[in-house]
This record gives C-alpha cells, structure tokens and sequence, in this order.
C-alpha cells in the first residue's frame, strides 16, 4: 500500500529508464576524429585512419556519432569524404527545433492549466450540493499519483507530516520529495517523520538522515503500529488506497484532514527522538516503550505472530522480548501475565 513516499520512488524508478541525451555520446576519440576533419577539411575514413591511426571500424562508429550530432557532413559531390561542420551551426540545427518544441508543449501546458483552471470553481460549487465525500479523490496511476504528489509538496508552504511504519517501504523510497535529484521542497518547509522503532537499526536510512542533518528535518520513533499517511500544510492527506496496490486517495475534506493531523500529533508526541547517534539511555527507552506495547497486545490476545508484524521486527525478537516480559512478571504463561498486569495496573499510563 503505497504512501507519498513509496509512489514518488516508483516514480523515480520509472524516471531513471528515460533515455540520456545525445550529446552525452560523444567520447574521446570523437572530438580527436572531429578535430582532425575540421583541419583536414576534405578527407575520407582511410584517410582519417592513417592520419590518427585508428582503426576503420572505430572511426565508422565515431563518425556515425558525429554525423547524428550535426558536426560533420557527407560531401556532396564525393559522399565518402566527410567535412568538418562549425558547432554554432550544428547548435541552430539541432537546439532550434528542440526550443521550438519546448516553446510548443509551455503554451500547451498553459492552454490547458487555463482551461482547468475555469472548471475548478465549477467543481466545488457542483460538488458541494452532492451528499457524497466531494473532496476525496482516488488515484489509482502510480505515475499520476506519483506526479500530484510532488506537485504538492513544491506548493507545500510550511509543514509535511510524513508517517510510516514500514521501514522497507521507507528505506525503497529515499530521498522523498525529490525529483531529477533535487529537492522540490521550499527552504521554509519543515518535515516531521515518524518511523517505527526498527527503523533505527538501518544503515541506510541513518546515512539518509545524517545527509539530510542540514534541512529542517525531524525524525521520532514508536513501537507500536500507526498508520501510513502524508499531510501537507494541514490541508491536504494522502493515504494508501486499500483496494489498490498501487493507489492512493487524497482527501481535502478539513474534518478528515483535522482528524489525520491529530492522529499524527498523538503518535508524534509518544515518539523517541531518532537521531543518528545511539546512546544507551536512548536504547533502553526503546527497549521499554516496546515492551509495554507488547504487554498491551499480549493482554488483548493477540498472537507472538501478529506481534511481530505490527512492531515490523522478527517473530524471534518479538519472542525474546515476551520471554523477558514474562520473567519480570513471575507469569507461567500468557494468561497468567495477563492477570497480573491487570492486578497490578501497569497498563494504566
């Protein structure tokens, strides 16, 4: 179930097939080929051979790369001798026609904006007189759901609050907020991250963090399960669509954006401060606040297994900690722990 972070990755991942622009294919050999025709003037593979000393093969390659760039021409009267072409005359030739495409698409895109623009207030005014949530919106393409996402996080003014208990979800989706590799992140914005406990013990997502130090960024950890979403300026949710894999749902309503905010802030504020150091102190408080919150599920019946998943760590760890749990008690078995806990009221706080 994809949050914000999980769909701008498979976003990226998606970016990183596109193709690298032609100019990044001339090499080496082809600016020595090139300087070579351009003092010649007049000459042909054999004799650029015997002039550099590379082989046939290799300069036919080199001049096919030449030829797509616009930096050297066929003769026209003797088609196997090639001339040397002025870079400001291949830059006309090829950037021209790519400006005027680029120029093309801008005044497309601002037609249609435009357009869009005009049906925004019909939207909410229609929307508004229907007894169904006209303010959620489904979106079931990654890329598209991808796409939003960032657009709102380059609007986004003054706070995200991001929230997610997967940690290989979070981890796959390093750097959030990023495109072309760039933050689209405003300065002034600040993110609060809430991860769970386990998070902690990945390398990768410490060094994230650690790059991350300079931006107005703050990190807490639970041990408990809470529940993926972004929120962005307390306007806008984004949640994982749960009849979709791969989809999210965007909801502006303000009473179930207030409730999202809230359901952050109560999770946010029973949270550990996750820095990149781990002094002991800190780890023992981990230890304890998970503990508790298996002592909690242990007393509701839920399963060693079940544990394990909604604290995202192994069944083995889980079951490591339900035996020191259990010693502490005095219990023989579950439901004895579970009498005592409630004799003793330790799950009162």
């Amino acid at each position: 179930m994809p949050t914000a972070s999980r769909v701008i990755h498979d976003e990226g991942s998606l970016r990183s097939r596109s193709t690298e622009p032609e100019t990044a294919l001339l090499r080496s050999e082809d600016r020595e080929i090139y300087s070579w025709i351009a003092e010649v003037a007049h000459c042909s593979i054999k004799e650029i051979a015997s002039g550099t000393g590379r082989q046939q093969q290799e300069i036919e390659a080199s001049i096919a790369r030449l030829l797509r760039l616009h930096l050297v021409r066929a003769d026209s009267t003797s088609p196997a001798h090639y001339c040397a072409v002025s870079p400001e005359t291949a830059r006309v030739e090829l950037v021209g026609p790519l400006r005027r495409d680029i120029e093309r698409r801008h005044h497309e895109v601002d037609r249609i904006s435009a357009v869009l623009h005009e049906l925004t207030s019909v939207y909410r005014e229609r929307t508004a007189c229907c007894a169904g949530p006209a303010t959620v919106e489904v979106v079931t393409s990654p890329s598209q759901a991808a796409e939003l996402t960032l657009q709102l996080a380059a609007s986004c003014r003054s706070e995200i609050l991001l929230s997610e208990p997967d940690v290989s979800a979070a981890v796959a989706a390093m750097p959030y907020f990023h495109s072309g590799g760039k933050s689209v992140l405003s300065a002034d914005v600040v993110v609060r991250t809430l991860f769970p406990h386990t998070a902690r013990f990945r390398r990768d997502l410490t060094e994230h963090m650690q790059a991350q130090a300079q931006r107005n960024t703050s990190y807490r950890t639970r041990s408990d399960s809470f529940m993926p979403l972004t929120v962005f300026d307390g306007q806008v949710a984004v949640f994982s669509d749960h009849t979709r894999s791969d989809g999210i749902v965007l909801v502006r309503d303000s009473v179930v954006v207030s409730f999202a905010v809230a359901a952050f802030e109560r999770a946010w504020t029973r949270g550990i401060t996750f820095g990149t150091s781990c002094e002991r102190q800190v780890v023992d408080e981990i230890s304890e606040s998970t503990k508790r919150t298996i002592v909690r599920l242990m007393v509701q019946g839920v399963e060693d297994r079940v544990i394990a998943r909604r604290l995202n760590m192994s069944l083995r760890s889980c079951q490591r900690h339900i035996e020191v749990i259990m010693r502490r008690l005095g219990a023989k078995t579950r439901m004895h722990a579970g009498y005592l806990v409630s004799e003793r009221g330790l799950l009162k706080d």
